[in-house]
C-alpha cells in the first residue's frame, strides 16, 4: 500500500510542478492572464502547498518550530493558489456574472481570515488541530476545484456543439474535458477527507485508507492534467481521428 501511495503522490507532485511552471513561463512569454492564474493555482495547491504540508508533518517530530513555519508557508501557498483558481474560474467562465465576482471576493476574504486566525491562535503548531480554521480552509480550497471542474465540463459540452459544425478545435475542446475531470478528481479526494474529518474528528492522514484514497485521486488528477496540457502525439492523432470520423 505504501508503494501505491508514494506513486500517486509522487505523480501528482511531478505533474503539477512541470505543468505549473510551464504555464507560468507561457504567461511570461505571451502576457496572458489565464495561463498565469492557472499556473499559480497548480503550483500553489500542488507542489508548494501539498508537498510543503507533507514535509512539515515529517519535520515536526524532531524540529517542531521549523515544521510549524513550513506548515504556515505551505498553507499560504495553497491559499494563494486557490484564490488564483477562483479568479481563473471567474475571468474565464463567468466574467459577466456579478455573483461569480462575489464568490471570488468572499473566498479571498475567508482565506485571509483563516490564515490570520490560525496565526493568532497558534493553529500552525503540529500535530494538526482539526478546529474551525482547518475545516474552513479545507472547504473553501475544495470549492475552487469543484467550481472549476463544473465550469470546465459545462464549457466542454458547449464546445462539442461547435465541433459538430467545425467551429472548434478538437484538441482544445478535449482539454476542457480533461481539465474538468482532473481537478474534479482532486476535488472529490478532498471532499472525502473533509467528510471523514468532520464525522470522526480525526486527521485524514492518520488512516491508511484515506491516505490511499487521496493518493489514487491525486494520481488520476496527475494523469488527466498531463494529457490535457502535454498530450502525446498518439493521443493528439486519436482525438483528431475520433472527431473527424
Amino acid at each position: 500500500m505504501k508503494a501505491v501511495i508514494a506513486i500517486g503522490f509522487g505523480a501528482f507532485f511531478l505533474s503539477s510542478l512541470v505543468i505549473g511552471l510551464r504555464l507560468v513561463w507561457l504567461a511570461y512569454r505571451n502576457r496572458e492572464l489565464p495561463e498565469l492564474l492557472i499556473g499559480i493555482a497548480i503550483i500553489g495547491i500542488g507542489p508548494a502547498g501539498f508537498a510543503g504540508t507533507i514535509f512539515a508533518l515529517l519535520l515536526s517530530p524532531r524540529h517542531p518550530s521549523a515544521g510549524s513555519c513550513l506548515l504556515a508557508a505551505a498553507t499560504l501557498a495553497v491559499s494563494v493558489g486557490a484564490v488564483a483558481a477562483y479568479v481563473f474560474n471567474w475571468t474565464v467562465f463567468r466574467r459577466g456574472d456579478r455573483w461569480a465576482k462575489g464568490i471570488v471576493g468572499v473566498a479571498a476574504l475567508l482565506f485571509a481570515v483563516f490564515f490570520v486566525g490560525r496565526l493568532v491562535t497558534g493553529g500552525f503548531a503540529l500535530p494538526l488541530h482539526l478546529d474551525v480554521w482547518f475545516h474552513l480552509y479545507s472547504i473553501v480550497m475544495t470549492g475552487s476545484l469543484l467550481w472549476g471542474s463544473g465550469e470546465s465540463l459545462r464549457y466542454y459540452a458547449l464546445m462539442r456543439r461547435r465541433l459538430r459544425i467545425g467551429l472548434a478545435d478538437p484538441l482544445v475542446s478535449n482539454r476542457f474535458l480533461l481539465w474538468g475531470l482532473g481537478i474534479g478528481s482532486a476535488g472529490v479526494g478532498s471532499v472525502i477527507s473533509i467528510a471523514f474529518s468532520l464525522v470522526t474528528g480525526s486527521a485524514p492522514q492518520e488512516f491508511d485508507w484515506i491516505t490511499l484514497s487521496n493518493s489514487l485521486f491525486g494520481l488520476a488528477a496527475a494523469v488527466l492534467m498531463w494529457i490535457a496540457f502535454l498530450p502525446p502525439a498518439p493521443y493528439r492523432r486519436w482525438i483528431a481521428r475520433v472527431v473527424t470520423a
